[in-house]
């Protein structure tokens, strides 16, 4: 099975990198939300992140900008992955490394939503009504945020300039990468989801 997905997450479809990317999501993501709901205490991860320590603006486009760029951080560390490719000898693709800076965020949200961890939350909600808040995408921005870093991840999947194959590591340069039309398109859509995220939640900010 694991071997299955490697093979799907490198292929070299953009579409079957996506949808396959997608079920790993909701796999990992709400999995991880029902054990933080039941095993971690509550409130486990609150301010936990000294970055989220900073003054928010009473302007909703300077606070959007604020979010944006905070949220950019995790896309920042996503395409760094993503310049590392490795494969088995049996593999045809090498698997970009992006996805585990993707699938290791995805378990960060995964507790933070389990836990009630939000930094600006109000009381708590029973699990259900937690993994079903996660739709309500006029009013929340998570779903928003972790589709964009998906989309920019599985765009930026070929980038890899280091790849290791078994014991053996080769470089390329930077501009033997030519991402096609499709990949430039997912990740513009991938920054634009990010962006809504951002519009979503200073407005819901500024509603407190």
């Amino acid at each position: 099975m694991l071997n299955f997905f490697r093979e799907k997450l490198s292929s070299s479809s953009l579409r079957q990198r996506v949808v396959y990317s997608i079920l790993v999501y909701f796999s990992i993501f709400f999995v991880v939300v029902a054990l933080s709901y039941f095993f971690l205490p509550e409130g486990l991860l609150k301010s936990k992140n000294p970055l989220q320590n900073w003054s928010t603006s009473n302007s909703i486009l300077m606070l959007t900008l604020q979010i944006f760029f905070y949220n950019m951080l995790s896309v920042l560390v996503i395409l760094l992955g993503s310049l590392f490719g490795q494969k088995k000898r049996s593999e045809t693709n090498y698997i970009s490394i992006g996805y585990l800076a993707l699938f290791t965020q995805f378990c960060i949200n995964g507790v933070v939503l389990g836990t009630w961890s939000f930094s600006m939350a109000g009381e708590a909600v029973p699990l259900l009504s937690r993994i079903l808040g996660t739709f309500q995408i006029t009013r929340r921005a998570g779903l928003w945020e972790m589709l964009g870093q998906l989309l920019i991840t599985c765009s930026a999947a070929h980038i890899a300039t280091i790849l290791t194959e078994g014991k053996i590591t080769k470089t390329r340069k930077i501009r033997e990468i030519a991402p096609s039309m499709a990949e430039k398109l997912v990740f513009v859509l991938g920054l634009s989801c990010m962006l809504m995220g951002a519009i979503i939640e200073s407005i819901a900010i500024n509603l407190i």
